[in-house]
């Protein structure tokens, strides 16, 4: 798959190619990891909606509501679409969005870019996306550029 900007075309990271209704998502060992805010927002420009889901690395037999013990109908994810309000560009918005979740990846919790529908909403009002086809991890310095990225645009508005 390519992503056409203009005149030019520029290949897409394989976690784009994987057609997702062919014969279902690729096992979590084999997705690439992107490490730059500029490689997700490509995956974005050409995806559609695409999420951000922060959780366990291993398949999830299931996630549940941490306080009542229900099962949720989908994973919880961050949407990485920009609103049609936001006037910047995506790549910022891009950097907004994980720059703001950066602190929830730790410990076992890693980042995970994927594409679904939405089935419901959890008690937090977040997306539950199912079923999740996951297309990539995210790497720590990719927070780590979003967090500069962020972080400079916000200055640039004093």
């Amino acid at each position: 798959m390519r992503l056409r900007t203009g005149t030019l075309e520029q290949p897409l990271p394989d976690a784009v190619a994987h057609d997702p209704s062919s014969e279902g998502p690729p096992p979590l060992a084999e997705l690439p990891t992107l490490d730059s805010v500029g490689k997700i927002t490509r995956i974005a420009q050409t995806t559609g909606e695409l999420y951000l889901r922060i959780g366990p690395r291993a398949e999830d037999p299931g996630p549940r509501d941490p306080e009542s013990g229900y099962r949720l109908p989908g994973v919880p994810a961050c949407s990485l679409l920009a609103e049609p309000w936001w006037l910047d560009s995506t790549a910022t918005w891009m950097a907004r969005q994980l720059a703001r979740r950066a602190h929830l990846v730790s410990g076992d919790a890693v980042a995970q870019l994927i594409t679904g529908s939405v089935a419901g909403r959890d008690a937090d009002g977040r997306p539950l996306i199912a079923p999740a086809h996951p297309l990539a991890w995210i790497s720590p310095s990719a927070f780590v550029e979003a967090e500069a990225m962020y972080r400079s645009w916000r200055e640039s508005l004093l």
